[in-house]
């Protein structure tokens, strides 16, 4: 038998479905697809109205046995399991355990290595966000070992990355007044750590020591004096925001879309095609008084969920564990997306002249709906990072100011 170390954090285990009482459902406007078994209950089901969907309204594809059948989508862009009250049809007369994969799943979200698992929840459903963002101990994870007849047949997790990873989760968990501080501190200690060689052992000691003095700078008020230098360069925050609104305004298809539109619609106020250059330009800094006069006081009697949100953001992506990706880049995509969200809800903030727990909940909701959701997606947003930061990582620093 072999051993393999399971790691859930506290929001997996406190997650369950809502049902009707969710925000935003999920049984609509995205792929639901059915293994063979599954398709074949459906279809042989002696339920009429589960045979009768099945039979009208299930597309067979045959991709793969896993992938063998799709379940068309209603006028409503709905499952057409979905019943009225919002609850599924399969789970009230066939029991969970006859539901697809899809939906048996989601939000749950797993990545296996060899040795490793680790479990978590998309942001894309609203009660997860809510289990991940509000709950001062959502992220304490409890870490158990399992055994099985042998190991998962996947790659080994990434040493190196694990140590990085952890450094730069303890480095965003020090007091300090604005969670910016805390990043820099993660960019000063990632710009360091990616100039090591040597062995393993040698980088740890070097990475120990620039991560003690980072922390002592933070104390210390070092870190707050240097990005006191750093200025803010709007026309890269201007091309950012442009950028994103486009993408998702075209590109988003999935539940959520039009809540984020909706709240979309309060910064797009702000940068109107007949506005001047002179008038954008201060209607950027009207935002970023709308965070530090509105949104900030408000997150600052709560603490915990930007905190969460990036613990969150760097245990789920496999912040430097992923090699796919440049760790340099994984962060610039992490700040753009906080400069994007921080964007929405200081407009939000503005035009109500206060945050609320469920802005907070609709916003990472359906932000996420688009982000974890299309790997399309996800590389045209990441291409157009690119363009508009022209590979200047250093960029990165302009967006926390």
């Amino acid at each position: 038998m072999k051993e393999i170390l399971v790691s859930q954090p506290e929001y997996v285990s406190n997650f369950s479905c809502i049902g009707p009482a969710c925000e935003d459902h999920c049984c609509k406007q995205w792929d639901i697809t059915l293994d063979k078994n599954t398709y074949k209950k459906y279809l042989k089901s002696e339920i009429p109205g589960v045979k009768n969907i099945a039979v009208e309204n299930i597309a067979l594809t045959k991709k793969s046995h896993s992938n063998w059948a799709m379940i068309k989508l209603n006028e409503k862009g709905n499952c057409s399991y979905l019943e009225p009250d919002n609850l599924c049809q399969i789970h009230r007369t066939m029991g969970a355990e006859a539901l697809s994969k899809t939906c048996s799943t989601y939000p749950r979200y797993n990545v296996f290595y060899k040795k490793e698992v680790i479990e978590s929840l998309t942001l894309s459903c609203p009660e997860a966000a809510r289990k991940v963002l509000f709950n001062e101990t959502a992220l304490n994870i409890n870490n158990q070992t399992v055994t099985q007849v042998a190991f998962n047949d996947t790659a080994d997790l990434n040493v190196e990355g694990k140590i990085v990873n952890l450094f730069s989760a303890n480095l965003l968990m020090a007091p300090q007044n604005r969670i910016e501080h805390n990043l820099y501190a993660l960019v000063c200690f990632l710009l360091y750590t990616e100039k090591l060689t040597g062995s393993l052992d040698s980088k740890f000691a070097k990475m120990e020591s620039v991560y003690t003095t980072l922390v002592q700078q933070m104390d210390s008020g070092e870190i707050v004096q240097a990005m006191g230098k750093v200025s803010a360069e709007q026309k890269l925050e201007l091309a950012l925001l442009g950028g994103i609104q486009q993408a998702i305004g075209y590109g988003l298809n999935a539940r959520g879309k039009v809540t984020l539109l909706r709240y979309g619609k309060e910064l797009n106020q702000y940068f109107d095609v007949n506005f001047t250059e002179q008038e954008i330009s201060e209607h950027l800094l009207r935002l970023k008084q709308g965070w530090d006069q509105i949104a900030l006081p408000w997150l600052g009697q709560r603490p915990y969920i930007l905190r969460n949100y990036f613990q969150y953001r760097l245990y789920h992506d496999r912040f430097a564990i992923d090699q796919s990706i440049p760790v340099l880049k994984q962060l610039y995509v992490l700040v753009v997306d906080y400069f994007y969200i921080k964007s929405v809800l200081s407009a939000h903030a503005l035009a109500h002249g206060s945050l609320t727990e469920q802005a907070i909940i609709d916003v990472m909701y359906s932000y996420h709906s688009y982000r974890q959701h299309n790997k399309i997606a996800t590389k045209s947003f990441i291409a157009e990072i690119d363009r508009v930061k022209r590979n200047d990582d250093l960029s990165v620093l302009q967006l926390l100011v």
